[in-house]
C-alpha cells in the first residue's frame, strides 16, 4: 500500500543553511528529502526527469491527477462547463485555474508495484528571462535496487498515451526549440472528409494514396527494397482553399496526430536542432510545415530568419523525416514557383496537390452545406449567379464560407440573389481576386444571358416578397 497519505513532505532548510556542496552534486536527491519515507537511498533505484522535458510534462500530468496528490501550482488556462440556466451560451469557455504539480513526495503503484516521485527544487536561485527563479526536476524511486525497468516500463506507457489516437479526435503538437521536444498543445475534434468541401477527384487523390502507404503489404515493400517508408506530400496553390481544413479531416481519418513545425525562424533552431525535432516525432503523425515558401526564396534564406538553419539542413531533415518509420509529411506553399527543385524532387515530396480558388462543384457543396433544406437545383442556381456576378474573376472558399456567414439569416433564395455582395466584401477587405486561366476556366466562366436573367428575377422575387410582407 502506498503511504502517501501519511507521510510528511521535507521541511525546507533557510538559504543559509543548504549545503554548498549541492551546488556539485553525484546524487539525484538528498537523503533529507526522505525523512519520513521507508526508503533507503542507499538501495533504491532513480530516474531523474530534468525540468522542460517531455518526460518531465507526462509524469507531472500523472502525478497531479492522482487522488492521493495533495501539492499543486495553480496556472491560468482554458476551463469549460456547461450552464442550462445561461439561454444565450450554453457553453461557457473561459479563464480558470488549472491545477499542475506542486513541489513534495507522491506515490503510487503501477502493476503491483510501489513507485515514488519526489518535486523538488535543486540549487541556489538563479537569474532567468523571467527573473529570478529555482531550478526544479522530478526524480522517479523504486524502493527495489536494479529495477529501473519498472520505472522505464511506466514511462513508456504514459508516452503510448500521450502518442495514442482516436477516430474522433488527434493531438496537435508544436515543436518546442528550447526544450527540444513536441509539446502538446491542444485535443481537437476530426472532421470527416466528406464535410471537407473540395473536388471530389482532389480528396479521393490523398485519400488513396494514405490509403496504399498504409497498408501492411506497402511497409514491406519498402522495406524489401531498401526504401525508406515514408510519404511527402507538397499542398500547394491558392491561399484559403482548405488545404489545412483537408489536413486535420486527413488526420482524423487515419487516426494520426498533427506536428506543425512553425519554429524555423526562431533564434535558437539550427540544423541540428531539426533533425532532433524529426527523430523525436511522436508515432503515428503527420508532420506539418506550413508555408515553406516563407523561409526560402530558393535558396536563400528570407530576410528577418534569425535561425542558424541552413538549406542544406532542411534538406537532410526531410530526407529523414521522422526516422523513415512509416511517417507522412505535408508541406504546404501558396507560391511552388517560389521554391527551389531540389526541395521538392522526386524523393522528398512524392505527390503534389493543387488546390485553387471554388469550382462550380465546391460553389454548389458550399451552398448545400449551409442551406441542407433547400432544393439540389437551388444549389446549381446559386453556383451559376455566382459565376455570372464574377466574370472572368474567381474566389477562395474562405471567401464564400465568408459570405454563407453574412447571409446566415438569409433565406436560400436571398443568398443567391445576394451573390454579388462577394464582390463587395472582396473589395472592402482590400482583397485582389484571381483571374481564371486555362481553356476549362474560360468554359466555366461562359454563363448564358438566360442565366444573368434568373439571377435579375431572383431579386425581383425577393423584392416582391419583401413588399407583400409589408403590406
Amino acid at each position: 500500500m502506498c503511504k502517501a497519505d501519511t507521510a510528511s513532505f521535507a521541511t525546507v532548510a533557510p538559504i543559509s543553511n543548504i549545503a554548498r556542496d549541492l551546488l556539485t552534486r553525484t546524487s539525484p536527491l538528498a537523503a533529507s528529502a526522505l525523512d519520513g519515507v521507508e526508503l533507503h537511498l542507499s538501495t533504491a533505484t532513480t530516474v531523474e526527469l530534468a525540468a522542460g522535458s517531455e518526460m518531465y510534462g507526462l509524469v507531472s500530468a500523472f502525478l497531479a491527477k492522482q487522488a492521493n496528490t495533495r501539492s499543486f501550482v495553480f496556472e491560468i488556462g482554458k476551463g469549460g462547463a456547461c450552464d442550462e440556466e445561461d439561454d444565450e451560451d450554453n457553453v461557457n469557455v473561459q479563464r480558470a485555474a488549472i491545477p499542475s504539480l506542486g513541489l513534495g513526495q507522491f506515490c503510487f503503484t503501477f502493476e503491483g508495484k510501489q513507485i515514488w516521485a519526489l518535486h523538488q527544487t535543486v540549487g541556489e536561485v538563479v537569474g532567468s528571462d523571467c527573473g529570478a527563479t529555482l531550478l526544479q526536476n522530478l526524480v522517479l524511486i523504486s524502493p527495489q535496487p536494479g529495477d529501473v525497468g519498472l520505472l522505464q516500463a511506466f514511462c513508456d506507457r504514459l508516452i503510448a498515451e500521450a502518442d495514442s489516437t482516436h477516430a474522433r479526435k488527434f493531438t496537435v503538437y508544436r515543436f518546442h526549440v528550447k526544450h527540444s521536444y513536441w509539446r502538446r498543445c491542444e485535443v481537437v475534434t476530426a472532421r470527416e472528409v466528406n464535410s471537407v468541401v473540395l473536388p471530389a477527384a482532389l480528396k479521393s487523390k490523398v485519400v488513396d494514396d494514405i490509403d496504399d502507404f498504409v497498408a501492411r503489404d506497402t511497409r514491406a515493400w519498402y522495406f524489401e527494397h531498401g526504401i525508406p517508408y515514408k510519404r511527402a506530400y507538397l499542398f500547394h496553390g491558392a491561399p484559403g482553399a482548405g488545404k489545412t481544413s483537408l489536413i486535420q479531416a486527413i488526420a482524423g481519418r487515419f487516426k494520426r496526430n498533427v506536428c506543425y513545425l512553425g519554429c524555423l525562424t526562431h533564434p535558437d533552431m539550427n540544423d541540428d536542432a531539426l533533425k532532433e525535432a524529426m527523430n523525436r516525432v511522436p508515432n503515428k503523425s503527420i508532420i506539418v510545415l506550413e508555408d515553406i515558401d516563407a523561409l526560402f526564396s530558393g535558396r536563400v534564406k528570407k530576410a528577418g530568419d534569425k535561425s542558424a538553419l541552413t538549406f542544406s539542413g532542411v534538406l537532410n531533415a526531410l530526407d529523414g523525416v521522422g526516422g523513415c518509420s512509416g511517417q507522412i509529411f505535408i508541406m504546404t506553399t501558396n507560391h511552388r514557383e517560389r521554391l527551389d527543385p531540389a526541395l521538392i524532387r522526386n524523393g522528398r515530396v512524392d505527390v503534389h496537390v493543387e488546390f485553387t480558388d471554388a469550382t462550380k462543384e465546391q460553389m454548389e457543396g458550399l451552398f448545400e452545406q449551409f442551406y441542407k433544406d433547400a432544393p439540389p437545383e437551388r444549389a446549381t442556381e446559386f453556383a451559376n449567379a455566382l459565376i455570372a456576378t464574377l466574370g472572368d474573376k474567381t474566389v477562395s472558399c474562405a471567401a464564400l464560407q465568408h459570405y454563407f456567414i453574412l447571409q446566415r439569416k438569409a433565406s436560400a433564395q436571398e443568398a443567391i440573389a445576394n451573390v454579388a455582395t462577394v464582390l463587395d466584401e472582396a473589395e472592402a477587405h482590400g482583397q485582389t481576386m484571381n483571374t481564371k486561366v486555362g481553356e476549362a476556366s474560360k468554359e466555366e466562366a461562359k454563363v448564358s444571358k438566360e442565366e444573368e436573367t434568373k439571377v435579375e428575377a431572383s431579386k425581383v422575387e425577393v423584392e416582391a416578397a419583401d413588399g407583400f410582407e409589408e403590406e
